[in-house]
This record gives C-alpha cells, structure tokens and sequence, in this order.
C-alpha cells in the first residue's frame, strides 16, 4: 500500500524551496480547462499556501493540488 503523506512532504519541501522566487504557475481547472497565473509563492502554512499573482491579487494552493499535478509551477520566460 502506498503512503500518501509521503508524498505530500515532498511536493510542502518542493513550495518552500520556491518562496520568493518568481515563477509561472499552470492551474488544471478540469475539463480541458487551464490558467496561467505569474508570481510568487509569498507564505507556507501546514495544509496551503499562497501566491502572490503580479497583479496583487492573492491565490491559495493545497499541497494535494501540487501532487496530483493541478498546480504545475513552471520557469517563467525573460523576454526583453
């Protein structure tokens, strides 16, 4: 049988790696549907965490999200 909390510390150990840096997240809404969202993983907490989103605007992910592969964080792209 596998351990799911396992694999839930490693998806809360790869988000705090992340704080402060900038990056590009893709969200799975389901049914083919996708968002693209830039900022910044800003606070940690036990179950979530939040994103700060360039336009202000305040997102909150589950570690459950990340390890099911809804939340992807990607390297966002300079372009000049």
């Amino acid at each position: 049988m596998r351990e799911i909390g396992q694999n839930l510390d490693s998806a809360k150990s790869r988000v705090k790696k992340l704080i402060g840096i900038p990056v590009l997240i893709k969200v799975n809404s389901g049914r083919g549907k996708s968002a693209l969202y830039r900022g910044e993983v800003t606070a940690v907490f036990p179950a979530v965490f939040s994103v700060k989103l360039d336009t202000g605007e305040l997102k909150t992910f589950s570690y459950a999200d990340v390890h099911t592969r809804g939340v992807l964080f990607l390297k966002p792209e300079d372009k000049p």
